[in-house]
């Protein structure tokens, strides 16, 4: 017979588990290993150094450069979100949130199931534009 606790621990350890295979791992953005993001249940984030509109005009930019086509977007003061697709039809999206006046949030989602390399270099064009 199953106690409370016995309940309690089996779910415990079930968290656990399921934490340990969503698969978070640093990805390394300049070759000293110094600037790292954080790629996580196939999201890549990254705080930028920026202001969420300037993160929002960057991203715009960055997803033009990459022929992606723009289907939605929306900016407020302190975040905004873009909606895009690939022409192999993959869902992107970006979510912008200011953190403080200095820093905001970045998150990037490409297709379904994620994929860190097309994620990485939209971030890389991204932190571009805003220089």
């Amino acid at each position: 017979m199953k106690t409370p606790a016995t309940l309690a621990c089996s779910t415990v350890i079930a968290s656990a588990l399921m934490f340990a295979a969503s698969g978070c791992s640093t990805v390394k953005l300049d070759a000293t290993g110094d600037t790292a993001a954080v790629y996580q249940l196939n999201e890549f984030r990254m705080v930028m150094n920026s202001t969420a509109p300037a993160t929002f005009a960057a991203t715009q930019k960055a997803l033009r450069e990459m022929d992606l086509f723009e289907t939605k977007s929306k900016l407020n003061t302190f975040d905004g979100e873009l909606y895009a697709r690939s022409r192999k039809d993959d869902k992107v999206y970006v979510s912008i949130a200011e953190m403080n006046s200095r820093q905001t949030m970045l998150k990037i989602r490409w297709g379904t199931t994620g994929d860190q390399k097309n994620s990485t270099a939209l971030y890389k064009l991204i932190e571009r534009h805003l220089r």
